[in-house]
């Protein structure tokens, strides 16, 4: 990441949420925020490298929220759909749609009070435009965002990706024949990433992509297994490193329109767990192949800096009564606090994040948050976010760096 680049990465974590039924959202400010925009020293160059973000997990990754159902008992839209989340909770989730009406800047904000650093809309609107009906609305393309995924069955280890595009609600999440009907962390990230890398002074914007390895019911003491960890390395740790390598060896060919700009490893977040809480020996070990999986992948990717999210494997939220599932909860919570990782590995607790079951989500499939689309979203922002702090801090430090001749 480029030093001129990292100065635009203004996007922080948000304040923690309680769990609840009902979606949560940080409260407006009336603090006048425009002394904080930072003057930036040149916009970026055509050719400047695009970051990639790499998406590694099982069927959480994958992502299984749901985008729009009707309930049949009543005739509406089920609550917590991205769809009811965007027609009511518009100052949240409205820019998703193809005319949102009214777009914010955005910045990280330190409050002069202590709190936490937190990310908020400030100002007025940049435009508005008249809401056209909900029913005929479409989701938003992001022209900013790339995306690359293995849509394709979980038993296929081909070491290419399948599906490319911008981001935009439904694009590269559910399982084969889902397409375009449910939605993962992916939009949520892209969003995060995209804003914070949007150069609000001049209205440039630098590209980014998104590359997405998920496939449901894999662990990481045996599908994902690390060269480190001993014994057999995972089938689908060969092919995440083989992805990578050919995704962006060949990203000529898949995004022609990049020809000529080069690419660079910017960050991964890994969200997976659920099968290694099935097995008391896979949950005693998932600290160990976790912290040995974020080695493996920076030394096998040439990148020993490469900046990682954890989020931890929170859908139940703190009703957790599984002892195994709890052990990898708290692995994925601790891993963060090694020595070696500091300032360079977060995790992200993403029990505040659960929301109850039907009829407050669109369903009772507690192993996939319910389907409950804030639960992806808010998973994929954090993730996002967390990434862009290790970013962020390390530009700081550089910035404060006296060098004595």
């Amino acid at each position: 990441m480029t030093k001129n680049l990292a100065a635009l990465l203004l996007l922080t974590l948000s304040a923690p949420m309680a769990a609840s039924s009902e979606p949560r959202f940080a409260p407006k400010s009336t603090t006048n925020y425009a002394k904080i925009f930072r003057q930036q020293e040149q916009s970026l160059q055509d050719n400047a490298p695009i970051p990639v973000f790499v998406l590694v997990g099982q069927s959480n990754m994958v992502g299984h929220g749901i985008l729009s159902e009707i309930d049949e008992s009543t005739g509406q839209e089920k609550n917590a759909t991205l769809k009811w989340l965007a027609t009511n909770v518009p100052d949240q989730f409205g820019m998703l749609l193809e005319d949102d009406g009214d777009l914010y800047h955005s910045v990280a904000i330190n409050h002069d009070d202590g709190a936490s650093v937190r990310w908020e809309r400030i100002g007025k609107p940049i435009r508005s435009k008249q809401k056209q009906p909900m029913q005929n609305a479409k989701w938003k393309t992001r022209q900013d965002v790339l995306v690359a995924c293995n849509s394709r069955s979980v038993d296929d280890l081909s070491p290419h990706t399948t599906d490319h595009g911008k981001l935009q609600a439904g694009f590269c999440a559910g399982d084969p024949g889902q397409e375009g009907q449910q939605v993962g962390p992916e939009l949520g990230f892209g969003w995060a990433i995209g804003d914070a890398l949007s150069n609000n002074e001049s209205g440039n914007q630098s590209k980014a992509l998104l590359l997405k390895i998920a496939c449901g019911g894999k662990s990481l003491a045996v599908d994902f297994r690390p060269p480190s960890s001993g014994g057999e390395v995972g089938t689908f740790y060969t092919s995440m490193i083989a992805m990578i390598n050919n995704t962006l060896a060949d990203i000529g060919n898949i995004y022609p329109n990049e020809v000529g700009r080069s690419f660079q490893l910017a960050g991964f977040a890994w969200h997976q767990g659920r099968n290694d809480g099935c097995d008391d020996k896979m949950a005693k070990e998932y600290e160990t192949n976790l912290a040995n999986l974020i080695r493996d992948v920076r030394k096998d990717l040439y990148a020993p800096n490469l900046p990682f999210a954890v989020a931890a494997t929170g859908m139940v939220g703190f009703t957790e009564q599984s002892e195994r599932r709890k052990e990898v909860i708290e692995a994925e919570l601790d891993v963060s606090k090694y020595p070696e990782f500091e300032g360079n590995v977060v995790s992200v607790d993403t029990r505040p994040f659960a929301r109850d079951p039907s009829p407050a989500s669109p369903t009772d499939f507690i192993y996939h948050w319910n389907s409950n689309a804030e639960s992806y979203w808010l998973i994929g922002q954090n993730l996002g976010r967390s990434i862009m702090n290790i970013i962020l801090e390390r530009q700081r430090a550089e910035d404060q760096t006296v060098v004595v001749v």
